[in-house]
């Protein structure tokens, strides 16, 4: 034991000793380091004044409160920004290139603070602001705007940051009228009419009103070899300029006014010219599908054809396709130089009519119509039902006598209706009705409708006795290739008693 002692203390030394060499080796290991990664940037938009604001306002907006992601400071980067409106009234036609930067307008004027809200003089940084960083736009229209701001670091994309801004009333835009569409010669001075536009903001008073309106004619659309333009409208800028069509055609012109504050929507109005003839123009009027229950004559209406002068028309049909197997062709059209020509179809398929109208000196272009006769198809009767048999009873009002045994007054008519609305048909096809009276006495109303109404007539009746109207209606249901019958009765009983 004495010699074992010692050897056991040696151990545990050299472990203890060993240990701390082992700690000391961790110790002086390598030393790592965790790097984060960017993050986003983010976008904020900060409304440089009231987010309600009168119509004409000029609204400005900043986003230099947007600042890059995290852990990105050394990497050297700088913000985008991307500027956009989200949404706007319907009637409004700003688009995001109407957002521009800040002192594009007077509200940016460096003079004048009071132009330019949120503006600081003595604000050091706004000169390290990027241009786009501030921006402006002026609100066309009143109603609701949403502006949107998305920023970029060159690599990331932030989430996009979202603003309201509320027009009010401040100043009502003028409403265009460029007046009715009008026929006119070539050569002879042509006078528009924009009086009827208005603004809600003129009374009328000149005394009173600020604002009057001018008015902004321009052509949106003239013949192609016509050499009229902006620069050939007399008295532009009022409400009755004048200009001269120079060949013939359609010229177009929109007319917006002013009140110096607001601009309205545009109005247009056409004015067709010619050279003392038009051409007519025909028009063959609607295609047709015919149902298996039409008839084989179809009639063709090119009422709606027209010359712009007025003068009276001539037609001319022609057949320009019919089904194979069809011997239609244009001898089969009755009143082939009318309006209102028909023809009777042969085979199933698609038939193309062709139509062109003269005013006696030119001719239109041509117009086409098509009719589709469909084919006939398998047919299952309609089944009719009258409805239930119904029964009528009254009781007279009667007085004994002891002579004659007793007087009655007749029972008085009565009404009933008779339905047959329990009838189908397997095809689904519509069903026509008719009601007639067989026997009995009766008045009948809505003979050809799915429900009948029946008038009897008074019923005279003997003391204790009883008197009896029988009436027996049929009904016969048809879908225009198949029929069914039924009958159906009703019967009124009168009694005489005391």
């Amino acid at each position: 034991m004495k010699q074992t002692e010692p050897r056991t203390a040696a151990r545990v030394a050299l472990t203890v000793v060993g240990l701390a060499a082992a700690l000391a080796f961790v110790q002086c290991g390598p030393v790592v380091t965790t790097i984060e990664p960017a993050t986003n940037p983010i976008a904020s938009i900060e409304v440089l004044g009231d987010t309600e604001v009168e119509l004409g306002s000029v609204v400005g907006l900043s986003g230099e409160a947007s600042r890059l992601g995290e852990n990105t400071d050394t990497l050297g980067l700088t913000l985008t920004y991307f500027w956009a409106i989200d949404s706007a009234p319907t009637d409004s036609l700003l688009i995001d290139d109407d957002i521009v930067p800040l002192g594009d307008t007077p509200l940016g004027d460096d003079d004048d603070d009071s132009a330019n809200p949120g503006d600081d003089d003595d604000d050091d940084d706004d000169d390290e602001a990027p241009a786009e960083a501030r921006v402006q736009f002026t609100p066309d229209v009143q109603g609701l705007y949403g502006i949107t701001l998305q920023v970029s670091d060159g690599t990331r994309v932030s989430d996009v940051a979202h603003v309201l801004i509320s027009v009010g009333g401040g100043n009502s835009c003028p409403v265009a009228d460029a007046g009715v569409d009008l026929i006119a010669q070539t050569g002879v001075p042509v006078t528009l009419d924009g009086s009827a536009s208005s603004d809600a903001d003129i009374s009328g008073d000149e005394e009173a009103d600020e604002q009057e309106l001018t008015y902004n004619w321009h052509f949106s659309l003239v013949p192609a070899d016509s050499t009229v333009e902006d620069a050939s409208i007399f008295y532009q800028g009022t409400a009755h300029p004048v200009f001269i069509p120079d060949v013939a055609g359609t010229y177009i012109l929109q007319l917006r006014t002013d009140d110096g504050l607001c601009t309205s929507l545009p109005d247009y109005i056409t004015v067709q010219a010619s050279n003392g003839n038009q051409p007519p123009v025909a028009d063959a009027g609607n295609s047709q599908v015919l149902t298996p229950c039409a008839p084989t004559q179809v009639d063709m209406d090119a009422s709606a054809s027209y010359d712009p002068e007025g003068q009276p028309l001539e037609f001319e049909w022609h057949f320009t396709s019919v089904p194979n197997g069809s011997d239609v062709s244009d001898a089969f059209l009755n009143g082939q130089y009318s309006a209102s020509p028909s023809f009777n179809w042969d085979v199933p398929g698609i038939y193309t009519l062709e139509l062109r109208v003269s005013d006696g000196t030119l001719d239109s272009e041509p117009d086409y119509v098509a009719v589709q006769a469909v084919p006939s198809l398998p047919n299952g009767a309609p089944i009719a039902d009258a409805g239930d048999d119904l029964l009528v009873e009254a009781t007279a009002a009667c007085t004994p006598n002891p002579y004659s045994g007793g007087n009655c007054n007749p029972c008085g008519s009565r009404s009933v209706v008779v339905s047959a609305t329990g009838s189908w048909d397997p095809d689904n096809d519509p069903l026509n009705f008719q009601w007639d009276v067989q026997s009995g006495e009766a008045d009948v109303l809505g003979v050809e409708s799915n429900e009948l109404e029946v008038e009897l007539p008074e019923l005279p009746v003997s003391y204790n006795g009883t008197s009896t109207n029988v009436v027996t209606l049929s009904l016969t249901v048809f879908d225009c290739r198949a029929a069914d019958d039924d009958t159906v009765t009703v019967t009124f009983v009168c009694s005489g008693s005391n």
